[in-house]
């Protein structure tokens, strides 16, 4: 059962991934991961896959963490947790994966990837929380 104020919830949730997110790889870490991927990175952004990313991620984090702490009556911390829980299992699922099959896969991008995406996504969790909360 989709919960009330789901749809709400996440516009709140895409909004605030797609800024952070675009903070974090258009200004914070740029170069970083420029550096990191050299040859492997795109010389432009596939908008359409970005898109379809985070649509499909920001439903998911609401789905399954932002929702069940509500649920819970756990609070924004249990949120935070569940969306870290997923955070790190989404991330972990494709830095691991590249790390495994990829020749020089860098194993400095993996854990910056790994901590960027737990902390955005249990962020990303308590905007979807506070939102739902409010509704």
């Amino acid at each position: 059962m989709i919960p009330t104020g789901f749809w709400k919830a996440w516009a709140a949730a895409a909004l605030a991934i797609l800024i952070l997110d675009g903070l974090w790889l258009g200004l914070i870490a740029r170069n970083f991961y420029r550096d990191q991927l050299g040859d492997l990175m795109a010389s432009q952004i596939s908008f359409p896959v970005a898109a379809a990313f985070y649509v499909f991620y920001s439903a998911a984090i609401v789905l399954l963490a932002s929702a069940p702490a509500i649920r819970l009556d756990g609070g924004v911390w249990q949120a935070a947790i569940l969306g870290a829980v997923l955070g790190i299992a989404a991330y972990g699922a494709y830095d691991f994966t590249n790390l495994a099959t990829l020749k020089n896969w860098p194993v400095g991008l993996t854990i910056v990837d790994l901590i960027w995406g737990t902390l955005l996504t249990a962020t990303v969790s308590a905007v979807g929380y506070f939102t739902l909360n409010a509704i």
